[in-house]
């Protein structure tokens, strides 16, 4: 029996070896697992500072988001009076295009009608020339007709004429 209970001894001492290094494996392989998770945590702590100081930079970024938004609204309503700008000098811009038509019109008028004074004033000149002649004629013959005018006075035939 003292070989039966060696040998017993033996498997038991055998079995508690074995459960001893599974159980130092499973410890081991906890400590590794603890260990990474803890490094990944590690990590992500470093990371969460590195996201956290990003995020700041973009509530700077929104901020200024922000403002673009409001200088976008000041510019729409800017837009807006330009549009209605627009559509007012489109109105003046066809008030003159009449008035230019119509000024192009005058002109044409005017210019036929400096023309017609031009042959009038030629006309004129022509007849001034042609009255002086006959100014200088009459001129001429006042005496002629003065002595004439004594000659009928004296006649007999127009005496009882008067």
């Amino acid at each position: 029996m003292v070989v039966a209970d060696g040998q017993r001894a033996w498997r038991e001492h055998g079995r508690t070896w074995l459960w001893s290094v599974a159980a130092a494996l499973l410890l081991a392989g906890a400590v590794l697992v603890v260990t990474d998770v803890l490094r990944s945590l590690h990590l992500m702590t470093d990371q969460l500072g590195t996201v956290s100081q990003h995020l700041s930079s973009l509530d700077s970024m929104d901020r200024k988001l922000d403002g673009i938004t409001a200088m976008q609204k000041r510019l729409d309503t800017v837009d807006a009076h330009l549009g209605g700008m627009q559509a007012t000098l489109a109105r003046t811009n066809a008030k003159l295009d009449t008035a230019n038509r119509s000024l192009d019109t005058a002109i044409g008028h005017l210019s036929s009608t400096e023309r017609k004074l031009g042959d009038m004033d030629g006309q004129l000149k022509g007849m001034s020339g042609e009255m002086r002649g006959v100014g200088s004629s009459l001129a001429a013959m006042r005496g002629d007709i003065h002595t004439m005018v004594h000659k009928i006075d004296g006649s007999f035939l127009f005496r009882g004429v008067k």
